[in-house]
């Protein structure tokens, strides 16, 4: 077989993986279970910081953060990294956290973005 005739067959090959496979890139950190562990009273910031990174905003001395989360049907929910220039059609959501003087989460609430 020539070499352009390999290249074809392999570029049709892959075509066809690509195809069969939904094309689907995997998104790092996506999960189902994004925020399962969130647990009023119990998670910590330090918890929080640690799992999901940077907040998106930060108010009133740390005492609310704010994520970007974007929702993949096949992955499941990801955190937008505030460096991220994603389109704002790819943010599903706005995660709020409120954590008491203890650092402990006191609130949470996951809006849906229009």
């Amino acid at each position: 077989m020539r070499k352009t005739s390999k290249w074809i067959v392999n570029l049709c090959a892959s075509l066809v993986a690509c195809w069969l496979t939904g094309c689907t890139t995997p998104i790092p950190g996506a999960s189902h279970d994004l925020i399962s562990f969130l647990k009023i009273g119990e998670t910590t910031r330090e918890t929080v910081l640690l799992k999901l990174g940077q907040p998106s905003a930060i108010f009133e001395h740390e005492r609310i953060l704010t994520y970007r989360v974007g929702e993949d049907p096949r992955q499941g929910r990801y955190i937008l990294t505030p460096r991220a220039m994603m389109p704002w059609q790819h943010i599903h959501y706005s995660l709020v956290l409120v954590f008491d003087d203890q650092g402990r989460l006191a609130k949470q609430n996951l809006i849906t973005v229009n």
